[in-house]
């Protein structure tokens, strides 16, 4: 992902990569020589004193203290998700996300899909009424990494980390259930409860044998989700998302249900479609796609604020109640109950 913000942000006219840091030095010059930045740092203060904003780009359990110290520096903050590894630091990050706000500093999480301009359509049907009161919502998000190494084998370095839990991995749940939360809620609105039931398979290695441990640790981050919501409307949800989903290379799809129509968005075939059945379609189960024209990516979202003035969406805020979400889900795994959602003190418009 690291790759993926540099390249982006080469595209954009005016922006300089001006220095990079890395755990390992050696990559850090790596990825120096590849993407032209100026210096690699040495440490934090040195990056964050030649930089005027940062992309945090590490494993989860390191977005909070690298951004917090980021803010406080007044540094703008586009962080990866999920915004951290639990909610208490997510809610530290928070606090300080509305300090620099008053001061100037903008932030985004990166929920990298909101650059979908059909999810933003739906957004504004749902919030305008036009799908009536909310009844049902449901929607995946499949990979296949870990049943065809369709971007590589998971013992390799860069997927690895993703399986294990004292690596920071908060596994399939934190890394693209929090899209499929982020998504479904943005669209339909906020979360009341959650009920969540997340199982982690063997896996199986090149040779074809099953495997719970590789090199001397654990392979215990979860990689299938199974959610259920009780959204605040009254509405229910039920959504998967799992890395065993053969067939499925990245496949994210939403689907919400009123009493005067539907909407539906299938990420897989198209960021610009919105299909929807509405009004007198409904009777005839008659479906229409609109196509919409393309939105900013997050990173261009995130330039532009800056050299605005606003804040954008989806926001730090946003992202912390996102983890409120997650933390649900964890819980409600570990009692086998519907939990409710603590994020009174973090909602915020999406």
């Amino acid at each position: 992902m690291a790759n993926a913000h540099a390249d982006a942000y080469k595209k954009i006219l005016g922006v300089e990569l001006a220095s990079c840091l890395d755990v390992i030095p050696a990559r850090a010059q790596d990825f120096q020589r590849r993407h032209g930045v100026k210096r690699v740092a040495s440490d934090l203060d040195e990056l964050l004193e030649k930089s005027d904003a940062v992309s945090v780009v590490t494993p989860d359990r390191f977005h909070a203290e690298i951004s917090i110290k980021a803010l406080k520096a007044g540094k703008h903050l586009l962080c990866e998700k999920p915004l951290s590894s639990t909610l208490a630091d997510a809610q530290r990050v928070a606090k300080e996300a509305r300090k620099a706000s008053g001061k100037g500093v903008r932030h985004l999480i990166n929920f990298t899909y909101r650059r979908s301009s059909a999810v933003e359509k739906a957004m504004a049907l749902v919030r305008e009424g036009v799908l009536g009161d909310l009844r049902h919502v449901h929607g995946f998000y499949l990979q296949t990494w870990l049943s065809a190494p369709v971007w590589g084998h998971w013992s390799k370095e860069a997927w690895l980390w993703r399986l294990q839990g004292a690596a920071g991995s908060g596994g399939v749940l934190a890394d693209i259930g929090c899209h499929i939360l982020d998504l479904a809620t943005a669209v339909s609105g906020d979360v009341k409860r959650i009920r969540c039931d997340l199982r982690t398979f063997p896996k199986i290695t090149e040779e074809g044998q099953t495997v719970t441990r590789w090199k001397g640790k654990a392979l215990n981050a979860s990689d299938t989700a199974v959610i259920e919501l009780e959204l605040q409307s009254g509405a229910i949800g039920f959504f998967h998302a799992t890395r065993w989903a053969t067939g499925h290379k990245n496949h994210l799809k939403l689907e919400v249900h009123g009493t005067k129509g539907a909407l539906m968005v299938d990420l897989d075939k198209s960021y610009e479609v919105l299909n929807t059945c509405l009004g007198k379609d409904a009777s005839s189960l008659t479906w229409r796609s609109q196509r919409l024209r393309p939105a900013p990516n997050l990173y261009q979202r995130f330039i532009r604020s800056i050299r605005l003035g606003m804040q954008a969406e989806p926001s730090i805020l946003r992202g912390a109640q996102v983890q409120a979400y997650l933390d649900a889900c964890e819980r409600s795994s570990r009692s086998g109950k519907w939990e409710k959602v603590a994020d009174k003190n973090l909602r915020k418009p999406s």
